[in-house]
């Protein structure tokens, strides 16, 4: 109704195909994206229709509900990995996405390490609850990974790092126990070296995950509840009035800038 503070799905759907009517509508055949594939939400009006709304208890800042959707994702990768309290889990890469999945596995009780080449992200993962962190410029990642995990390897690892050969890197022996699941995160297509041995003598699980799918209405409960850790998840706040900026900081990078929000004046 009139007033209600609400957020809007990211996926239009045609709720009728093989995908949409199997749980699966984040992969639906005619699947587009707002912001993406269809108009997104840089702009002062919008419409979506009710079904793709979804009310939000007024006392989440709207700051903090722009982040539903990224945290939607974290939740989604992890229901796809099959993330338990029993996992152990691996996580390459800690800019905002390898930080939010690391949230997700330590809401369902796993034990998380994080791996970076970045010290100050490493450290930052730390406040949002991570057990353990490797500098892989600094440290052996499966010596280090064997040690934490007393020889017998994480049950499952996400590549949130998603660069060519990240998702490769993934397969070392000593990382992923035999029996583990990868979920790799990124659309990099540049090809992998990984054979048909990699993953058949241990019996891996290679398992794509792609936005989310039904995870808006949990993830705006649980932020209700206070169950995620937000400051610090996104870095940096513009106003829609300076635009500008977005794209500046696209074009010109800024290695502080983990994720931006856009706010309305």
């Amino acid at each position: 109704k009139l007033g209600d503070h609400v957020v809007v799905d990211l996926i239009i759907t045609c709720g009728h195909c093989y995908q949409c009517t199997h749980g699966r509508e984040n992969v639906c055949e005619t699947v587009l994206v707002r912001g993406s594939g269809t108009d997104g939400g840089w702009r002062e009006y919008f419409t979506a229709p009710e079904s793709d709304v979804y009310r939000i208890d007024p006392k989440i800042r709207w700051e903090d509900a722009a982040l539903i959707e990224p945290l939607a994702i974290g939740e989604h990768c992890t229901n796809r990995g099959r993330v338990t309290a029993e996992d152990t889990v691996f996580i390459l890469g800690t800019g905002t996405i390898g930080t939010i999945i690391a949230q997700a596995c330590k809401v369902k009780g796993a034990k998380v390490i994080c791996c970076d080449i970045n010290d100050e992200s490493l450290e930052r993962s730390k406040r949002f609850g991570v057990d353990y962190t490797i500098n892989s410029n600094k440290e052996e990642i499966v010596a280090r990974v064997q040690e934490i995990t007393n020889g017998h390897g994480c049950t499952v690892a996400f590549d949130s790092a998603c660069f060519p050969g990240s998702l490769t890197s993934l397969f070392k022996v000593g990382i992923v126990c035999n029996a583990g699941r990868i979920v790799p995160m990124g659309f990099c297509d540049k090809p992998e070296t990984i054979s048909q041995a990699d993953i058949n003598k241990r019996e891996l699980e290679v398992i794509g995950s792609r936005m989310s799918a039904y995870q808006f209405i949990p993830i705006a409960k649980n932020m209700a509840e206070g169950k995620y850790r937000l400051e610090g998840l996104a870095t940096t706040f513009i106003k829609f009035s300076e635009i500008e900026k977005v794209f500046n900081n696209m074009i010109h990078p800024d290695p502080a800038v983990k994720k931006t929000v856009i706010m309305f004046d």
